[in-house]
């Protein structure tokens, strides 16, 4: 896409694109996620992760047993946060949203 450097608009399409590229890099590494049941370390990196403006959201962090090590349902929130630890084997969430980088 090429866009008039002049055009007054052409600083904020420029930041987008930059985001855009940020997140596909992030996306890319497993740092970016939706809903959906991922392996630690070989579909998503351990690490701290929020997610906003959820309703109904749940997580839960598994051992290599589909065991739950850790859980929590949300009704509501503006800002929900999981620490996925590197001992921690699969991770699942419904209803939450895209989980991004804290």
């Amino acid at each position: 896409m090429t866009l008039c450097p002049t055009h007054p608009q052409a600083k904020k399409w420029r930041q987008a694109v930059k985001r855009g590229q940020a997140d596909a890099k992030l996306e890319a590494e497993g740092r970016i996620f939706a809903d959906g049941t991922y392996l630690v370390r070989k579909e998503i990196k351990p690490g701290r992760y929020v997610t906003t403006d959820v309703e109904g959201c749940y997580w839960e962090r598994q051992d290599r047993s589909g065991e739950i090590i850790d859980n929590n349902f949300t009704l509501s929130a503006r800002r929900v946060q999981v620490t996925i630890k590197p001992s921690d084997y699969g991770f699942m969430s419904e209803n939450c949203g895209q989980w991004r980088p804290a």
